[in-house]
């Protein structure tokens, strides 16, 4: 019987403990820290661009240039800090929607594609495998990308 290997979205969800909660806003402080640094590399890269006092097309490119990734890490510094106020106010035994990962699956002749391919959820206690649910998909909506 002709069968074929597909992957497909497995979503994983962590049940917040103490543990994991301290982890989580430890790890977003530290991006915002290293997004801090960033952003102040940059400000000297900046104040030596001044300092070189020629104006010219390439010092007006590497100032545009400076100042599009200062923004844009300022806008990185804005998420993260949104995510860690999110994260503080994370309530216990509750399920965090952590990320997705790919997975697959075996295909054959005769088999359903929508059990096969159904929503795939791992939930996760403190790094523990609790449960795995898969809850089939409507054969009138397709996963993005499908």
């Amino acid at each position: 019987m002709a069968s074929i290997t597909v992957q497909r979205p497995v979503v994983i969800k962590a049940i917040v403990t103490e543990a994991f909660k301290r982890l989580y806003v430890a790890d977003l402080e530290e991006a915002i820290k290293r997004v801090d640094a960033i952003v102040q590399q940059i400000d000297v890269q900046s104040r030596r661009v001044e300092l070189e006092r020629q104006v010219s097309p390439q010092t007006r490119n590497i100032r545009a240039q400076l100042e599009m990734e200062r923004q844009r890490q300022e806008g990185t510094r804005i998420e993260l800090q949104a995510r860690l106020r999110e994260a503080q106010d994370l309530q216990l035994n509750t399920e965090f929607l952590q990320g997705t990962i790919e997975g697959t699956v075996d295909v054959s002749v005769g088999d359903n594609l929508f059990d096969k391919i159904s929503r795939t959820e791992i939930i996760v206690k403190d790094g523990i495998v609790l449960e795995i649910r898969e809850t089939a998909t409507s054969p009138l909506i397709m996963p993005a990308g499908g």
